[in-house]
């Protein structure tokens, strides 16, 4: 039996709730005691690690993760068009900087080469390759796309709706082993000027794609800023949204009804990059701060009412690289109200949930899963502090210490 014991320290449980004084107990990947003292003999043979007052958190989720964009902290990339095999170490480098900044879980936002991803998810889960517990995603399907990464988004006026090549679409990702096929229902203006408020798919498009998710046994995202694809996201169950940009009241009272199956990552940290480091001004029609303004009156009603919106900003771009994920959190909190404690939350507990294992992941928790990470300070009093790795001093993936302190 492999035992870790950690001392001296404030532990956040995910909850929400004041951090407390405590000892935490790891033992064959799973936390099995959350203890103000523990008994001796549950500290036999144990590996110490003296927090020194730090906190401990529950591993951190980025809920709309792209390992295959080409870019993080440590290399730079303006290229997206890679051959398979550079792409593949691409992803798991980018997986490596995930967990290296304390990012334990990630739910993929989509991957041109999903073969890529359910590689490196097995590799993760291995733990022969460092990464983060991840799931899978298709790439970024679009109605009448012949090939990942052609985006034009025309709309649907003017062509004939196709239920079958959409339900294609979905069963032929699904084969790859993908968990997520995600369908971009708008289009996107930081890509294609002035097509993010275009609605893209048919009714009928994605109650088929939604038919043969449910048939192959994977989760549908949307990529949605338009307020009518919002709507249709929600109205065919898909379980995750993107942006909600322009979302209406009409589909702020969707969302609400559904907030106990669905979840929204509006992905602050692409729109402050693409405001303030992409360079020069956004162009015409690029609508990135009309994109800002919007989504920073969407997101805190969306709160209000109750659905769970959780932190993941589309990094992997040069200027906006995986490693800067945590950033989100520090949005949530100077755009969105958020306080540190309820930012936090969104990162652990509803980061447990939208993966699927709200039973076992994003708590401390006696019985949950030791993903943690040990950070020298208080993030609830500057959050901005997880943004510094050197802060992190030790990161654990189930029971496995990826870092440990000095």
């Amino acid at each position: 039996m492999t035992r870790t014991l950690f001392t001296d320290v404030q532990v956040f449980d995910g909850t929400g709730r004041d951090p407390f004084p405590a000892q935490v107990l790891v033992e064959d990947g799973r936390i099995t005691e959350v203890s103000d003292r523990l008994p001796r003999d549950l500290r036999t043979d144990a590996r110490v690690i003296d927090g020194g007052g730090g906190t401990l958190l529950p591993g951190l989720v980025d809920a709309h993760a792209h390992l295959g964009f080409g870019s993080t902290v440590e290399h730079l990339s303006r290229r997206r068009d890679e051959p398979e095999e550079e792409k593949a170490l691409l992803v798991a480098h980018a997986g490596r900087v995930l967990l290296d900044h304390g990012i334990t879980s990630a739910y993929s936002g989509g991957n041109r080469l999903p073969g890529t991803e359910t590689a490196a998810r097995k590799a993760f889960a291995e733990g022969w390759m460092p990464g983060p517990r991840l799931k899978a995603a298709s790439w970024e399907g679009t109605a009448g796309m012949v090939e990942p990464g052609v985006y034009d988004f025309p709309g649907v006026e003017g062509r004939p709706s196709d239920p079958e090549s959409v339900a294609r679409f979905v069963g032929d990702m699904a084969g790859l082993g993908v968990d997520i096929v995600k369908v971009s229902l708008s289009g996107e203006s930081a890509v294609v000027q002035g097509t993010s408020r275009i609605v893209q798919f048919t009714d009928e498009e994605v109650a088929a794609a939604a038919a043969t998710a449910q048939k192959h046994g994977v989760w549908l995202t949307a990529h949605a800023h338009a307020a009518e694809s919002v709507k249709m996201a929600v109205r065919h169950g898909i379980r995750a949204v993107y942006h909600c940009t322009f979302a209406d009241e009409e589909a702020l009272d969707l969302l609400e009804a559904a907030r106990d199956r669905i979840f929204v990552a509006p992905t602050p940290g692409i729109i402050h990059a693409n405001l303030h480091e992409a360079g020069g001004e956004p162009e015409p029609g690029m609508e990135v701060e009309a994109t800002a303004a919007a989504v920073r009156e969407v997101v805190p009603e969306l709160v209000r009412r109750g659905v769970r919106v959780l932190p993941g900003g589309d990094y992997g771009f040069a200027w906006n690289p995986v490693g800067r994920n945590l950033r989100d959190l520090e949005l949530f909190v100077d755009w969105f109200g958020f306080t540190p404690a309820e930012a936090l939350r969104a990162a652990t507990r509803y980061g447990g949930q939208i993966m699927g294992m709200e039973n076992e992941l994003g708590l401390v928790r006696p019985g949950f899963l030791a993903d943690l990470v040990l950070v020298d300070g208080d993030p609830l009093a500057d959050i901005t502090l997880l943004q510094d790795r050197d802060r992190l001093t030790a990161i654990m993936k189930d029971g496995r210490l990826h870092k440990a302190p000095a």
